[in-house]
């Protein structure tokens, strides 16, 4: 901008130096128009300079390692003046923080949420001579999801496996049956109708699932950032493990906002309760360790790295 003002000085005392010479209705007409060059610029630029709007764009989520870019999408209902912008990125699981410009590759080194805001936002009117203050600026996120870890089988997971059967709830298809009398209330599709010939009783052909005790998988979201993608990775194959063998079980996770618990029965549970430990702040003193946990099967995730 400092340049431009030089550029304008210098077009102004050449006009000067052309009127001084030649004193005619010519230079005189040339001087005013280019004295009227920046309030006329800045009254024509205002009106995109007060809407134009700025916010990251391309964000999304992305497995640990993949390079992403920073993006940029401009919005103004007139011609869009110039502006100049930088972005913060910040990983909100360890609060460490970058200044980048559009186009630069994003740390996806680590897994965590990376907060993309834009910082020191200024517009300039059409010829650079003023600028002011962007203020219609948005943000975005981006999540580095960890790779799952490679889990070997658990130990004592039998422990855990089928203690007994039960009804299925709702319900539905099982490989495994009990047969009974009807009972009201009963659907008429599970009545048994060659059985109930033979024994002149309606029977019943109840689906049956196994009744298992409860899993408990445990971690502090905590420690350097290697150890957070160590812990977070071996939760993704640890789940993945379990689900696979229709395994359900309960997450809980020490974070900067408290102990957090989600119960994960499918994939997509699994999923989202990652994604929010990737929006969580690193949990601070004390470990999930120090309180009392009851279950059939409990397995507490480390970050060390010859851990099983």
């Amino acid at each position: 901008m400092i340049r431009r003002w030089i550029v304008f000085l210098a077009a102004v005392l050449g006009c000067l130096v052309l009127c001084m010479a030649y004193q005619g209705w010519l230079a005189w007409l040339l001087l005013n128009a280019v004295l009227a060059l920046p309030p006329l610029s800045l009254v024509l630029s205002l009106p995109a300079m007060l809407t134009l709007s700025l916010t990251p764009t391309g964000m999304g989520a992305v497995p640990m390692g993949t390079p992403a870019a920073l993006r940029a999408r401009i919005r103004c209902p007139l011609p869009a003046p110039v502006y100049t912008c930088r972005l913060r990125v910040t990983r909100t699981t360890t609060g460490e923080s970058w200044i980048l410009s559009a186009g630069d590759p994003l740390p996806t080194d680590h897994c965590g949420q990376l907060l993309i805001r834009p910082d020191r936002c200024r517009v300039y009117d059409y010829l650079c001579l003023f600028r002011i203050k962007l203020r219609r600026v948005g943000e975005a996120e981006l999540l580095v999801r960890p790779l799952p870890a490679k889990t070997a089988p658990p130990r004592d997971l039998e422990r855990f496996l089928a203690r007994g059967w039960q009804p299925k709830r709702g319900g539905g298809f099982s490989e495994n049956h009990e047969l009974r009398l009807y009972r009201p209330g009963d659907g008429l599709n599970q009545i048994h109708w060659k059985l109930t010939a033979k024994t002149g009783k309606l029977m019943i052909r109840e689906p049956m699932e196994p009744r298992r005790g409860l899993a408990v998988v445990s971690l502090d979201l905590s420690s350097t950032p290697d150890e957070l993608d160590r812990k977070l990775s071996r939760l993704l194959g640890l789940g993945g493990y379990l689900l696979e063998r229709e395994l359900p079980f309960e997450l809980r996770a020490l974070t900067g906002d408290g102990l957090r618990i989600r119960y994960i029965a499918k994939p997509d549970d699994l999923t989202e309760a990652l994604d929010g430990l990737l929006r969580s702040e690193a949990a601070g003193e004390g470990s999930i360790l120090d309180r009392p946990i009851t279950a059939s099967w409990y397995c507490h995730i480390g970050g060390e790295p010859d851990e099983d």
